[in-house]
């Protein structure tokens, strides 16, 4: 994955200035495709070395790992039946109501989410795991942070997340 290009924006929250939170959108491309995500201005991107992007916050708690992967523009694929796939392989049993459905701001694709916690290596850990599914593009998302701590970054991430765009490159003529 590739930063291509950062425009700075500010999200009004409020009327009050100092409520406004500065946000910069970021487009990420390779050879399986490209996207566009609107980041805080404090949260830093690299790449993991697999193809994927990890996000964080400077003073943040937790991380979030992007791996985007290309399929066919024709395929259809539902953002919940992957997700649902993504947990029965690591063996993570989720009612249907806890898995949520979200439009993503560029209407051309669906994010499906789920949260749960999980014991690993003696610690709690809280998982916010998601599949965004657009024409031509998948991506799965996994965020974690020490359990008790997630309420400091889960609304940034689920708004991270949602304002996810599939761009879709046309080859030249």
């Amino acid at each position: 994955m590739e930063l291509v290009e950062a425009v700075d924006i500010r999200d009004g929250r409020g009327e009050n200035e100092r409520e406004l939170m500065q946000k910069r959108t970021v487009r990420y491309q390779d050879a399986e495709g490209s996207f566009e995500l609107a980041l805080p201005a404090d949260w830093q991107t690299e790449n993991d070395g697999e193809g994927g992007l990890l996000l964080y916050a400077g003073e943040g708690n937790g991380l979030l790992h992007l791996m985007p992967f290309g399929r066919e523009p024709e395929d259809e694929v539902d953002a919940a039946d992957e997700l649902y796939a993504f947990l029965a392989e690591h063996e993570i049993e989720l009612q249907e109501d806890e898995v949520e459905d979200i439009d993503l701001a560029g209407g051309e694709g669906a994010l499906a989410l789920c949260e749960y916690e999980e014991e690993e290596d003696g610690e709690e850990v809280y998982w916010l795991v998601g599949v965004a599914a657009g024409i031509g593009q998948i991506i799965f998302a996994s965020y974690s942070c020490p359990s008790g701590q997630e309420e400091k970054e889960s609304e940034v991430v689920r708004e991270i997340l949602s304002s996810l765009v599939f761009v879709l490159e046309r080859p030249a003529d």
